[in-house]
């Protein structure tokens, strides 16, 4: 089990170049909305903030994994008293771990220090594949190291940290495409998954549209805290009002960005 975990983790960059190349591919096929004539420059600027992020994760990883791997040795945490190593610990731990990430997206969302850096994200006037693991490195830094110590507390063993990233990071990748997917996978998929136009709400520049949504991986936490909200997909302005312009979308702009002021 130990050098299967391993085998996945290592394949987090492998994860993430193959679902930007199949995502990006598809977008050129079957597009949903019809992007400016600018929008390949910033794909590119885009996946140079992707490969900050990267290669940050790569260093800064253990501020995630180390207390995550002393919980599950020492046997600390809720889950671990409870359901001990069992196959149901692994799939509440995953559900956990996303219901850890939607606590934190809410609060990147109401602290305004926070919201400094997790407003690089929202920036991007234009959604597509590029735009689902944009974010700037500060931000990645806060929520490696908080990750660590809320799935430590919760007792989320490291199989369910690897098992969900696994799944994660190619969802987020699908759920910020520029692709139009069939009626039912929407209407069906998003009764537990965040589906492309559930999350895309999120991304709106009206801020009650954008102050909710705020589910990663599942949908469901959004019903039962009250943060869903209906709202008409084909007619959302994406992005924040203030950076609209190419000069606020290079990457040394979107690295000044939480340095400005809100």
């Amino acid at each position: 089990m130990k050098d299967v975990l391993d085998t996945l983790n290592n394949l987090t960059p492998v994860i993430i170049i193959a679902g930007l190349s199949f995502f990006m591919t598809l977008e050129t096929w079957r597009p949903y909305f019809k992007h400016s004539a600018g929008r390949g420059r910033q794909r590119l600027r885009n996946l140079g903030m992707i490969a900050i992020a990267t290669l940050l994760a790569a260093f800064a990883g253990g501020f995630t994994a180390i207390p995550i791997a002393w919980s599950e040795a020492n046997q600390f945490g809720l889950l671990h008293r409870v359901l001990g190593t069992t196959p149901l610990a692994i799939v509440v731990g995953i559900f956990l771990t996303d219901l850890s990430a939607y606590v934190l997206h809410v609060t990147m969302h109401k602290v305004p220090t926070l919201w400094r850096f997790h407003r690089v994200h929202h920036a991007d006037a234009e959604l597509d594949a590029s735009s689902g693991i944009r974010l700037h490195p500060f931000e990645l830094m806060f929520l490696l190291t908080m990750t660590g110590i809320l799935l430590s507390v919760l007792g989320v063993s490291m199989a369910s940290f690897i098992i969900y990233n696994m799944l994660a990071l190619p969802w987020f990748l699908l759920n910020h495409s520029n692709i139009k997917y069939p009626a039912w996978f929407e209407r069906w998929g998003s009764l537990l998954m965040s589906t492309p136009n559930w999350h895309r709400v999120h991304h709106s520049s009206f801020q009650p549209e954008t102050d909710s949504h705020y589910g990663c991986v599942f949908s469901v936490w959004d019903r039962l805290f009250g943060t869903a909200r209906k709202a008409n997909v084909e007619t959302l302005q994406f992005g924040l009002e203030r950076y609209r312009e190419p000069e606020d979308q290079t990457i040394s702009q979107l690295l000044r960005i939480p340095f400005k002021a809100l």
